[in-house]
């Protein structure tokens, strides 16, 4: 059956699994609070679906690839917001505790690749070969300027914020997170980019 599947998928699959991963290592620290994450992460899976465990293969409904795959970003991305959401509400954990989360997920992504060269645009790639954006067709993600050492894009519409509305949280942390994970993965490299996130709505990714 895996025959029907191509390497788009298993990208965006990966990427999936990585945000698992993430609202997992929240949860483990609320739990390490004090908190009751077990009844907080069963709340999730009754409102936004389950996650799903080992390969894609076994998995994925071959008759609707694309509608199954749109569906596990919809799950995963409600239950971030609203897992982190609700800690941040009761005061469990704060901003600060879950950007040193997302910063040292990007540290460790960046280490399983090892790449310390390359050009912007590269590394432009690489950063979304890990965060998602909607699904490939989406391309919300626009180029304005593309250099050696430099690549500044817009993003046309933001796939995330229904997603915070919907459990009455704040978009903007997400994307704080996000820059975090970034900072990570752009610092483990020893490249010498940074990224940049300006009032206009620009995105820069440049050396120095």
């Amino acid at each position: 059956m895996s025959a029907f599947l191509g390497k788009i998928h298993y990208w965006l699959y990966n990427k999936i699994q990585l945000h698992e991963e993430l609202i997992e290592n929240i949860a483990e620290l609320a739990e390490k609070n004090g908190y009751d994450s077990v009844r907080l992460i069963n709340e999730s899976y009754s409102k936004y679906g389950f996650p799903i465990k080992g390969s894609l293969e076994d998995n994925i409904e071959h008759s609707n690839i694309h509608g199954w795959l749109q569906e596990r970003i919809t799950s995963v991305e409600s239950r971030l917001a609203y897992v982190v959401t609700e800690l941040l509400n009761n005061g469990v954990i704060n901003k600060e505790d879950i950007k040193d989360i997302f910063y040292k997920n990007g540290v460790n992504s960046m280490k399983e690749l090892g790449i310390s060269e390359g050009t912007a645009e590269e590394f432009f790639n690489l950063i979304f070969d890990h965060m998602l954006e909607g699904m490939p067709c989406d391309r919300v993600n626009e180029v304005t300027e593309n250099e050696q050492n430099k690549i500044v894009w817009k993003t046309t519409r933001d796939l995330h914020k229904a997603y915070w509305d919907e459990v009455h949280g704040e978009v903007n942390n997400f994307d704080y997170f996000v820059a975090a994970w970034i900072d990570g993965f752009l610092s483990e490299s020893g490249s010498g980019y940074k990224y940049y996130r300006e009032e206009d709505g620009n995105n820069i990714i440049r050396k120095g």
